[in-house]
């Protein structure tokens, strides 16, 4: 396939089926495990914000070790790779909502072993898939397209997830009492469970690699220098990392600042999280056309302005609900827009190493920046879960210490309001802007 000849719809929606198996479980732990822990399966603040953080430390071997494996075997691994993890994929993530009846111990060492264990598979599948665009085309703006596709997954995906899960489990369930939405809660997963399986099983059949880096056999400390001295590599990666603390604290804290600062319900909550779901899905087809005539970083730069002021708007509004609702809006278009140029902008980023070094490290490049995001998850969940102590917030009650709006508010708009203000920089440190 020439450089600039396009892919086919058909190959760019498997494409996208990746992300939307991807983001069915990853919607599933970022606006849900929070609150199935704490509020379903009833473990203690304390040993949750430890499970969100240990989980992700295990991750810190389990990415770069996957992507070392594809760079010294080579890309045509990638396809048969994603094949084989799709059903333990499926299993891992059904495991993570399944409440055994252990002791109150014993809660706490299922639930981490079985998110530390899904986290492991779900590192293994998606890195690859990352690096799979990269080998799919080498066009930019083919590329633009392909990761557009892959945001549509990502947030068809994502909405499924907010849509059905409250209504789901509690009809699955019979009720809203914790027993009844433990078990709502276990069959609903099961089913995600089997959909992102299959999913992923398209991904394999319908994705080809018509450019595959050929193995490596560099030493990795090597490797790792030369990833370091790429200046696009770098910022990429803490472009995507402040980008999810922003999105962990979004989703993970929604159903909290609805039931706490809004004086909603869980539903509210839900319906929060279907609302930006849906904006996010709309913002992503402007993508292209604004890249085209402002260029990737310029469009970049004016996204985060406008989250920025979102962002100071749903502070100044407080407990308003048309005020947060106008809000989360801006809020949600803005970063539907921006969404597909992390990915583009990283796979500049590993071209333009690879084309100055002789080092083909699309595996490690891609499984590091994966690394980093659910780094940024699971750091930002251990530092919700600590506000939630903080401010003394008691599972399932009905009345709250008066300092649990504060800490709720510092969790769900100011500290995601800096991680876009350091985006912002990141951005404006990027050579050649275009």
């Amino acid at each position: 396939m020439e450089k600039g000849q396009a892919l086919s719809v058909k190959e760019k929606i498997a494409y996208g089926c990746g992300d939307a198996a991807s983001n069915m479980m990853w919607g599933m732990t970022s606006s849900y495990l929070m609150y199935y822990y704490t509020d379903i399966y009833g473990l203690p603040l304390v040993a949750v914000s430890w499970i969100l953080l240990v989980a992700r430390v295990v991750d810190a071997f389990c990415d770069p070790a996957i992507g070392y494996v594809v760079d010294r075997i080579g890309g045509l691994i990638v396809p048969r790779l994603i094949r084989s993890l799709a059903i333990p994929f499926g299993i891992t993530g059904f495991l993570c909502f399944l409440a055994l009846p252990l002791s109150p111990m014993g809660k706490v060492v299922w639930a981490g072993a079985a998110y530390i264990v899904f986290g492991a598979i779900y590192s293994c599948i998606n890195t690859p898939y990352g690096a799979l665009a990269v080998m799919m085309s080498r066009s930019a703006t083919q590329r633009v397209s392909l990761n557009a596709f892959r945001m549509m997954g990502c947030q068809a995906g994502s909405l499924l997830v907010a849509l059905l899960t409250i209504p789901a489990i509690t009809w699955l369930g019979g009720g809203k009492s914790a027993a009844q939405h433990r078990y709502g809660m276990a069959v609903y997963v099961l089913a995600l469970s089997v959909l992102g399986s299959i999913l992923w099983l398209c991904v394999a059949r319908g994705c080809t690699v018509r450019h595959p880096p050929a193995p490596v056999r560099q030493d990795i400390l090597v490797t790792l220098r030369h990833l370091l001295g790429n200046r696009r590599w770098v910022l990429s990666n803490l472009l995507a990392f402040f980008y999810f603390v922003g999105q962990a604290a979004l989703f993970g804290f929604a159903l909290y600042y609805a039931r706490i600062v809004l004086g909603g319900t869980e539903q509210l909550g839900a319906n929060i999280i279907t609302f930006v779901t849906v904006l996010l899905f709309a913002g992503v087809p402007a993508c292209l056309p604004l890249a085209k005539r402002m260029g990737t970083v310029g469009t970049g730069i004016i996204c985060l302005i406008v989250q920025g002021i979102a962002y100071l708007a749903m502070a100044v509004v407080g407990a308003s609900i048309t005020g947060f609702f106008l809000s989360i809006v801006l809020l949600a278009l803005a970063q539907g827009v921006m969404s597909p140029l992390y990915y583009t902008l990283l796979a500049e980023a590993v071209d333009d190493g690879d084309s100055r070094t002789s080092t083909g490290s699309a595996g490690l490049a891609y499984s590091i920046n994966t690394w980093i995001t659910k780094l940024a998850m699971g750091l930002t969940g251990f530092v919700l879960a600590q506000f939630l102590a903080q401010g003394h917030y008691v599972e399932g009650g009905t009345t709250q210490s008066p300092d649990l709006s504060f800490w709720i508010t510092v969790g769900f708009v100011w500290l995601p309001l800096g991680a876009v203000c350091l985006q912002v920089f990141c951005l404006l440190a990027w050579p050649d802007k275009k």
